[in-house]
């Protein structure tokens, strides 16, 4: 996140918050945190398009597999095993994830590919120790993603992973491919480690998550993801040293649009949109309900049953409308020093 201007830097030194602010932090390494696969991509878009597209050393916790209940097994979005709605016959949470990365591979810049001698995503997973043995781990140029996989079930009719949590009556809670069992404590340690491991010695670190305050009109799991990822940071010895930008979710589709990135975001977005349609999670149709407020290029595009989770990451009103929309509210480190 660059910042041009010195008054901006006295703002944020003063430690105000900044409510639903178009400002920039300063950041030399930046970690962004989320609940879904596309939830950086879409209501952290600015920012996470410049930190890329500016060679920033770049970090992603992705907490969910983004199966939206279908579990580590089905082939389609509504949970089928036929594959009916899949015509590569991949399981629907991998085609989500390979969207999100077809869609971030272009703002990766060709010098920092070539810095780091991957020229498309690498897969190197990594281990945390007890019973977190194998957490997926991407890399490409300045970006390190984590997938940690945890059941995205909210959407599937199920409460599991928000109970998790917030917590409640759901004490462990296991990734969809059965690898890693992880307490609350241990998730709250990965998180730690994740941004240790990445970022020791930086001199500025921004990590960026949702907002937790209730009434948002946000979806249950941003919500608790930006809870978590919270107390993480403040449990942890250390960590107060990191600027935090906090992101209010699906509320900004109200907020006018204040960023020139959003051309970029869109390019992206119909990237990741073209690898869902072409890896059947999404059905295409000539017609349709919306296509008035799709881009042209998609015009055809839509799902048969808007009312399923087969319209799950459509180029439709809602998704579009996050374009260029960079706001968040930032907080002042607790200190200026990290000790992890």
């Amino acid at each position: 996140m660059k910042v041009d201007e010195m008054t901006k830097l006295k703002i944020l030194a003063a430690g105000l918050a900044l409510a639903f602010s178009a400002v920039a932090i300063p950041a030399s390494s930046a970690v962004y945190v989320v609940a879904h696969p596309d939830d950086d991509i879409l209501l952290m878009g600015p920012n996470f398009i410049g930190d890329i597209t500016g060679a920033y050393p770049t970090v992603v916790i992705i907490l969910t597999a983004g199966d939206a209940g279908n579990g580590h097994g089905a082939t389609s979005a509504n949970g089928s095993a036929s594959g009916q709605y899949n015509n590569l016959n991949q399981q629907y949470y991998r085609i989500r994830m390979n969207a999100r990365q077809d869609a971030i591979f272009p703002w990766v810049t060709s010098a920092s590919k070539a810095a780091s001698g991957y020229h498309y995503w690498t897969q190197a997973d990594e281990s945390f120790g007890g019973t977190i043995r194998q957490v997926e781990r991407f890399f490409l140029g300045n970006i390190v993603e984590y997938h940690l996989n945890l059941p995205d079930d909210v959407e599937g009719g199920s409460t599991k992973l928000t109970n998790f949590l917030n917590g409640g009556p759901t004490a462990t809670i296991t990734d969809i491919l059965g690898r890693n069992t992880y307490t609350q404590a241990s998730l709250k340690e990965t998180i730690r480690q994740i941004i240790a491991r990445n970022n020791r010695a930086v001199p500025t670190l921004v990590v960026n998550f949702p907002d937790f305050r209730q009434g948002m009109g946000d979806h249950p799991d941003h919500t608790t993801t930006g809870q978590f990822v919270n107390d993480a940071i403040n449990q942890g010895a250390g960590y107060g040293c990191m600027w935090q930008a906090i992101y209010p979710g699906y509320s900004i589709a109200g907020q006018r649009e204040n960023s020139n990135l959003s051309e970029t975001q869109r390019l992206g977005y119909e990237r990741l949109h073209k690898t869902l349609l072409n890896g059947g999670n999404i059905t295409p149709i000539v017609g349709g309900l919306i296509t008035a407020q799709n881009h042209p290029t998609w015009v055809p595009t839509t799902s048969l049953f808007p009312t399923t989770n087969l319209q799950k990451g459509t180029m439709d009103q809602f998704h579009t409308g996050f374009y260029g929309r960079n706001y968040f509210r930032g907080e002042h480190p607790l200190n200026q020093s990290c000790a992890f």
